[in-house]
């Protein structure tokens, strides 16, 4: 998957979280619109891996470092999978970078 691919996802809110992450957006740590941010600032993908768990449509998932919405570094990775609908991106995890 082309970085530029995951930017289309996801500025078209083709993207869902995972649990965790939408527990940790209830709880206020940050909010989708930091997810977001972080995919549009990040300069590419910084590291690909396996998707260990499966789901995604080329089996890997992707490390992705950008900024929050007050410009701060954030940390997500995430998958492009797939549904009935079309392609969406995943977000497994996210967290402030330190």
């Amino acid at each position: 998957m082309k970085f530029y691919q995951i930017q289309r996802l996801v500025t078209q809110g083709e993207y869902e979280l995972s649990h965790k992450v939408y527990i940790l957006v209830e709880e206020g740590l940050f909010d989708e619109a930091d997810l977001v941010e972080c995919v549009m600032t990040a300069p590419g993908i910084c590291k690909k891996e396996r998707d260990e768990k499966g789901g995604s449509v080329d089996g890997l998932k992707y490390v992705i470092i950008g900024t929050d919405t007050r410009g701060r570094p954030f940390y997500t990775v995430g998958k492009v999978a797939r549904d009935a609908t079309g392609k969406f991106y995943f977000y497994i995890t996210a967290h402030a970078a330190d």
